[in-house]
């Protein structure tokens, strides 16, 4: 069979759909995988078929099974482990040609399953868009902006980001103002550390038709000046979120760059399977044509947006949804859904059942506010439950936590059935009333590193929760304790500034700040033991991506997808786990990075 793909793209504007020739790509990917069209190779010497084609000897491996934990020797074959024990036994499978790596005693483990990451986001912002780093002051921010406007031509955007949400509580915060007194010829859109919030120069609104009468969306703000009424240029949530569908769309190739960068970024830090939190189409596409060219490595389940506001049109998440079986390959799997629920706590737009604390410009009482109704989402939630789709609900106050857990209850009676693993994003505020209800309804708590120890994030939620309501977050030993399945999800580049997992898992086992910035602990009673850790952001990663007989562990049979360490971080303090580096990422039996 002879198979040829269009090679017709996506302009600037967006207006010419690429869905079609990415269909056409992904399935040419799975006929060459599958050799067709291909000439038939000779039959190999049935002798060589027994021999690995590499051995790694000389090592600590931490297998993440608990039947055998530890191990010295690994044998793969066509990408797979086909030895995992000691150095005989894997020797004994070595033949004239197998390459021999020795590890000189290092601790080797399998890779990193990240379930909550945005790695086009990432790669844009280095590639595409003006990118800076949370930690820099108005005035750095806006120098960088008017250097990234110089380099623009005139009238055509400057997109960007990332400024710390915290500003917006300083004397000094973002306004469209600031902006049009450096760059009147360009429209701006800055999105900020959380990416909730965007910051828009006056030309940005214009463009985008907000006007002082502009009403607020439903789970979105736009704020206004006191005394004109005007819009600020601050737009908070879903009012960010239309505004980003709205914005020029990038070529093709500039996508498939972004992936590239953002899968090389991630390799490197160990991480070898992701979730992405919010695959639009373009997104998919890059994915599709990446792997087509080999340049996909990673495992990657896709969550598609529903009701996002995001970047697609409602019939465009529709159309994904009724697409996805011919958009799926072996190595990107797209039978997942991403919904938002609430906002954040910084901004007041996460829903709970008890109000924030009242202040100047906030009455008393105020309890924040749902992105939809209980009812509607419980019939969404049923509804593509109903077509085999597992749902992430990003839900950050208690309230909409309970609001999920209510609308996965609503699924379960409707279907009957338990398997499929719905999860509730960041998970952070959980009443003790709902924490048994993750395991009763195999619902699985995903949680990001940077809020589990004390940190500028977690001091701005102290000053519009009450640092005694946060002692009980993040309760990750009480929801293990519960049967209850929990996730490692990173949100780079949302919320951290890398990708690296380190951190995350020194915070986790010493809800500490790892970088030693911040002195203190973030509700220590919930701290956890390493091999715990580990074995969240592994095998229990890859069960929430249904790859736990793929990957996640090291075992016969599963793929070889492992990362060799620079320190055995069980013979080392927690307090140095989070700098840990990575010498060696091998995905699929292959190396895809090592360190220089």
């Amino acid at each position: 069979m002879r198979m040829s793909c269009g090679d017709k793209g996506m302009h600037a504007n967006g207006a010419a759909s690429t869905k079609s020739n990415s269909l056409c790509l992904l399935v040419c990917a799975l006929f060459l995988g599958a050799g067709a069209g291909c000439n038939r190779a000779p039959e190999p010497d049935a002798r060589a078929q027994s021999y690995a084609d590499v051995i790694y000897v000389n090592a600590r491996i931490y297998t993440v099974e608990s039947s055998r934990p530890w191990v010295e020797a690994l044998a793969v074959k066509d990408g797979k482990l086909m030895a995992v024990g000691d150095t005989a036994t894997a020797r004994g499978v070595a033949g004239p040609a197998t390459r021999v790596e020795d590890l000189g005693g290092r601790m080797v483990m399998p890779g990193i399953h990240d379930t909550h990451v945005h790695p086009m986001d990432a790669g844009r912002k280095e590639l595409l868009e003006c990118g800076f780093p949370f930690s820099f002051t108005m005035e750095e921010i806006l120098k960088r902006v008017q250097e990234c406007a110089a380099a623009t031509p005139k009238g055509e955007w400057v997109r960007g980001g990332q400024w710390s949400a915290e500003l917006l509580g300083e004397q000094r915060p973002p306004h469209r103002a600031l902006l049009d007194a450096i760059i009147p010829d360009h429209p701006v859109f800055l999105m900020d550390s959380t990416v909730h919030n965007v910051w828009l120069n006056s030309a940005a609104l214009t463009q985008l038709g907000i006007t002082r009468a502009t009403p607020d969306p439903n789970g979105g703000t736009i704020l206004h000046d006191a005394g004109t009424g005007e819009p600020t240029g601050i737009l908070l949530d879903k009012a960010a979120y239309a505004v980003m569908s709205k914005l020029p769309a990038f070529e093709p190739q500039e996508y498939e760059d972004a992936i590239r960068w953002a899968m090389q970024s991630l390799n490197a830090v160990g991480v070898t399977a992701i979730k992405d939190a919010q695959a639009d189409h373009y997104t998919i596409n890059a994915y599709g044509s990446s792997e087509l060219k080999g340049a996909l490595t990673m495992r990657v389940a896709a969550s598609m947006p529903w009701k996002n506001s995001w970047t697609e049109t409602r019939e465009e998440e529709k159309g994904n949804i009724a697409a996805r079986a011919q958009l799926k390959s072996r190595l990107v799997k797209n039978n997942y859904i991403k919904m938002f629920l609430d906002g954040i706590p910084p901004t007041r737009t996460a829903a709970f059942l008890e109000p924030y604390l009242p202040d100047a410009t906030h009455k008393a009482g105020d309890t924040g506010k749902l992105n939809y109704l209980p009812e509607e989402l419980a019939q969404d939630v049923t509804a593509l439950d109903g077509q085999g789709l597992t749902i992430k609900i990003h839900a950050t106050g208690d309230r909409s936590v309970r609001v999920a857990l209510d609308a996965f209850a609503a699924a379960r009676a409707a279907s009957g059935r338990k398997d499929l693993r719905h999860e509730i994003a960041h998970a952070e505020a959980i009443s003790d009333a709902d924490l048994p209800r993750f395991a009763a309804l195999n619902v699985t708590a995903e949680m990001s590193p940077i809020l589990w120890y004390p940190s500028p994030l977690v001091f701005s939620m102290d000053a519009v929760l009450g640092s005694e309501r946060l002692q009980k977050w993040w309760p990750i030993q009480s929801l293990l304790e519960s049967g209850a399945r929990v996730t490692y999800g990173s949100d780079w580049p949302s919320v951290v500034p890398s990708p690296a997992p380190w951190p995350g898992i020194e915070a986790m086992v010493t809800r500490a700040d790892p970088y030693a910035v911040h002195p203190g602990t973030q509700g220590l009673d919930q701290a956890i033991d390493l091999a715990s850790a580990i074995r969240i952001f592994t095998l229990a990663g890859a069960e929430a991506m249904y790859l736990e007989t793929e990957s996640g562990s090291l075992t016969p049979g599963k793929f070889a997808d492992f990362i060799v360490l620079d320190r055995n971080l069980f013979d080392i303090p927690p307090d140095q786990i989070g700098e840990t580096r990575v010498l060696l990422t091998v995905f699929g039996g292959k190396e895809v990075y090592r360190a220089q």
